[in-house]
């Protein structure tokens, strides 16, 4: 049987955390306006508040309280939701967990608290966070749901805003929960060497996922109709503190979150949604505002909007424009027609964004579970993973996105990029050697993850360069070096054992390797935060070579295993890009060409018969033209048709020895079809 979301790409999400401590506030909302809005924005489906972190119920409560512009008269929310159903949209509720601000300040015994005792609002935050752990809570989300089943009989769906930590809980209810699963009190400072420091960490990434396995369970017992949908956002949002994991998401209906970096990053989470989502289309959540709903009255511009739609489209999922109710409950129309004109756009598409597969040669894992730097830096393995699809785009790669909530179907990949792993209780990675075992190539990088190094290489790391060495505050640049071997051919470029690669950061130190070492470890004259001895004032050139390996190469069963101590995929500068590069185009074999500026990026869907071809301008210029992409792919057969979809004409294609091309024009964005 088909479900609400098949097929419905544009949805909306009016924001309404609206107090009631004034009178004027919500004092003109109405549904008849609100509907219209809907309208001009082509929406298929609304979200709609029912409650907001506020804590006030747009509904008649009895456990909380109705905001008061929804006491008397007819309920505008209710009348909304039924003008929607009739109009043929599917609407979705929502409510905010854990931020609730009328539920700590009725009950502060809930509240998330500091080591200190003190609160998120304490340090000068407007939110009341609620405990996930606190038993009370608990109860009062459940009656709450009870409410909500007995006033909205006709929805398709409920959100639930918001489940993840914004705070390293000490409250009450986490001490007693810690204590009475480890056997120990919770710890009393952030230590990454600190076992009981690490079991903490993991201990909130499962009461997270408890929690809205908790929520999830008892909506469908009370709404078995609607289906549940949890804010997933903080998974790319928030590091280790948000305590996000695919845990979450195994209990959502499809993945979906609010995001709003840039186009790469978009485009990073645009395919970690699509291979972990259970249901397809995800949803791609972002606000209509201009760069955030913090700065309310500035809206994106047309271009911009129609980008960030169709960069969803391209991966074909579901966009979700979120706006923000003016105080006193208006809208503004504006912002409706400029989000139905970008929505325009999409409306081509839509009848192919259900056709086949995401087609990717290169797969990057992302390890939701240590997102974390052990030494309080802001490199670790989902950073260094968005680096990574960064420079696969630019390189025009087709690439998806793994992660432990998606492992299925490693073969199907020439190549995983596994970036900077970690020893914190995961054996997702340890499918890799399997993988590498029936022929894949995988990459490595950074201290990664011991169990493999010591599979593939039969090593391991006993520590890193200048780890006893004393900090005198010394800022310099590089502190380390990798200089090629004489097996390392072109790899590093212009590098060589004079003038070796210069990183800015220590670098593991490998014992008892095996395989083919294309770069050692070189030193400079003495310690790099040494402020007496030195041999250059200004920097700590290369000086003293080491065998101690920073690049190997090994062969595995069918495939290769390749470790570099740095995250190469991390740094933006050129000359590591095209050392990455290199590696990349070394163990793969491309079967789609394309041609294209470093900003156009190449996304294929594919299936027995068709590939669908976006191409993505993820820098777009309004003031440039359109440009001519040169554009190949392999294939044993010739296409019988190859168009642009958006325009409906026909390209000219040239098939030839296993091989057709076309020459295609592409502004922001383009979808190509091809029928084999």
């Amino acid at each position: 049987m088909k479900k609400w979301y098949e097929g419905v790409y544009r949805r909306q999400l009016t924001d309404m955390h609206i107090h009631d401590c004034d009178e004027r506030f919500l004092s003109k909302f109405d549904a008849d306006e609100y509907y219209e809005n809907l309208l001009r924005a082509k929406i298929q489906s609304p979200m709609i508040y029912l409650q907001s972190h506020v804590g006030l119920c747009n509904y008649p409560t009895e456990t909380a309280r109705t905001h008061k512009q929804f006491l008397t008269g007819e309920n505008q929310i209710k009348k909304l939701i039924a003008k929607c159903k009739d109009g043929g949209m599917k609407v979705v509720g929502y409510y905010s967990l854990i931020f609730n601000n009328w539920a700590i300040e009725n009950h502060p015994e809930w509240e998330m608290k500091y080591q200190d005792g003190s609160t998120w609002r304490d340090h000068g935050q407007r939110y009341g966070l609620c405990c996930p752990n606190n038993e009370d809570y608990r109860k009062f989300v459940k009656v709450q749901i009870d409410e909500l089943a007995r006033e909205f009989k006709n929805l398709d769906g409920l959100f639930f805003d918001m489940p993840y930590w914004e705070v390293p809980c000490y409250c009450d209810s986490c001490r007693k929960n810690f204590k009475a699963e480890t056997g120990n009190d919770l710890p009393e400072k952030l230590d990454w060497d600190d076992p009981n420091w690490l079991r903490y960490v993991k201990a909130r990434q499962d009461w997270m996922v408890d929690f809205v396995r908790f929520v999830r369970a008892y909506t469908n017992e009370k709404m078995p109709e609607v289906t549940v949908e949890f804010n997933y956002a903080a998974v790319i949002g928030c590091d280790w503190l948000g305590g996000s994991t695919e845990g979450i998401n195994a209990e959502c209906e499809f993945t979906g979150g609010d995001l709003y970096g840039d186009l790469y990053s978009h485009s990073f989470a645009a395919k970690y949604y699509y291979g972990v989502t259970n249901n397809q289309p995800f949803e791609y959540m972002t606000c209509r505002c201009d760069k955030s709903l913090r700065e309310h009255t500035i809206t994106k511009p047309q271009k911009t909007l129609e980008r960030e739609v169709l960069l969803t489209a391209a991966h074909h999922g579901a966009s979700l424009i979120i706006d923000a109710v003016d105080p006193i409950g208006t809208l503004d129309k504006r912002v409706y027609e400029r989000v139905g004109n970008a929505f325009a756009r999409q409306l081509p598409f839509e009848p192919y964004m259900d056709k086949g597969e995401l087609y990717a040669e290169v797969a990057v894992y992302f390890d939701s579970k240590t997102m974390f730097d052990k030494k309080g830096g802001d490199k670790y393995n989902k950073t260094c993973a968005v680096g990574a699809v960064k420079k696969l785009i630019e390189a025009h790669v087709p690439t998806a996105v793994i992660s432990n909530g998606n492992m299925r179907d490693l073969d199907k990949y020439q190549m995983i990029i596994a970036p900077c792993l970690q020893d914190f209780d995961n054996d997702a990675p340890l499918q890799f050697i399997n993988y590498v075992k029936n022929g894949g190539t995988l990459y490595l990088s950074g201290k990664s993850d011991s169990r493999l190094l010591k599979e593939f290489f039969n090593a391991k790391v006993v520590g890193e360069t200048y780890e006893n060495e004393p900090y005198t505050g010394v800022q310099l640049g590089a502190r380390v070096y990798i200089s090629p071997t004489t097996s390392a051919g072109d790899l590093f470029g212009e590098f060589n054992t004079e003038y070796p690669l210069p990183l800015t950061y220590y670098l593991p130190l490998l014992e008892g390797a095996q395989g083919d070492i294309k770069g050692t470890i070189t030193l400079p004259y003495a310690a790099p935060d040494s402020n007496y001895s030195f041999a250059s004032i200004h920097s700590c050139p290369p000086w003293q070579n080491t065998e101690y390996p920073a690049f190997i190469e090994r062969k595995y069963g069918k495939g290769k295993v390749i470790w570099c101590a740095a995250e190469l995929e991390y740094d933006e500068r050129e000359a590591f890009q095209n050392i990455f590069k290199h590696i990349v185009n070394e163990n793969i074999v491309k079967k789609y060409d394309c041609r294209a500026g470093k900003a156009i990026e190449c996304i294929v869907f594919e299936e027995e018969n068709r590939a669908l071809v976006s191409l993505c301008d993820l820098q777009y210029d309004e003031t440039k033209t359109s440009g001519s992409i040169p554009f190949a792919v392999r294939s044993n057969k010739a296409p019988q048709a190859f168009r642009n979809i958006e325009t409906d004409t026909k390209i000219p294609f040239v098939y030839k020895s296993g091989v057709f091309s076309a020459t295609l024009s592409v502004d922001d964005f383009a979808m190509f079809e091809i029928v084999y």
